[in-house]
């Protein structure tokens, strides 16, 4: 498949990129995190070697964000980001600071009259629980049981598109 994501959907993955650097220590957990999701996800070609980049090189989490245009990527992306700043048990100051930020402008640019109609349908049809998710995981800094919940969720939530 050479057509990759969508640009909302690839911009939150960039943005969960970019937030594994805010504290500027990118630990082996964050790595292998960002690792599976190349892997399993089905980028284009161009998308894989900018993501790559990205795992070397910070970028500016607020920039990417506001790549997301799509409500649904946006609500995905705390989602995952929740797994991220946990894999290597430690959530930084500065990953609170960046979330904190991320929430803000969210919650600044959300559109809340076209939401509420959209989040009914969706509450009832949800499955997930994200205590459940983190109940597999043994210890701080175990990142397979967050890897093989967080592929699975993103993957069901791809595939029903």
């Amino acid at each position: 498949m050479d057509q990759g994501v969508t640009d909302s959907q690839f911009f939150m993955w960039r943005t969960l990129f970019a937030v594994a650097h805010a504290d500027n220590v990118v630990t082996s957990e964050e790595i292998g995190f960002m690792a599976h999701i190349l892997e399993d996800i089905e980028f284009s070609d161009a998308q894989v070697n900018i993501l790559k980049e990205d795992v070397m090189v910070a970028q500016d989490p607020v920039l990417m964000f506001k790549g997301i245009t799509e409500y649904k990527d946006r609500v995905k992306f705390f989602e995952f980001a929740r797994d991220l700043v946990w894999v290597d048990g430690d959530f930084a100051s500065e990953e609170q600071g960046v979330m904190i930020k991320l929430g803000e402008i969210h919650n600044k640019e959300a559109d809340y009259d076209k939401i509420m109609g959209h989040t009914a349908l969706e509450f009832e049809d949800e499955e997930f629980s994200f205590n459940n998710d983190l109940s597999s995981q043994s210890k701080p800094g175990d990142i397979s049981g967050i890897i093989s919940n967080f592929g699975r969720r993103f993957v069901a939530w791809f595939d029903g598109k």
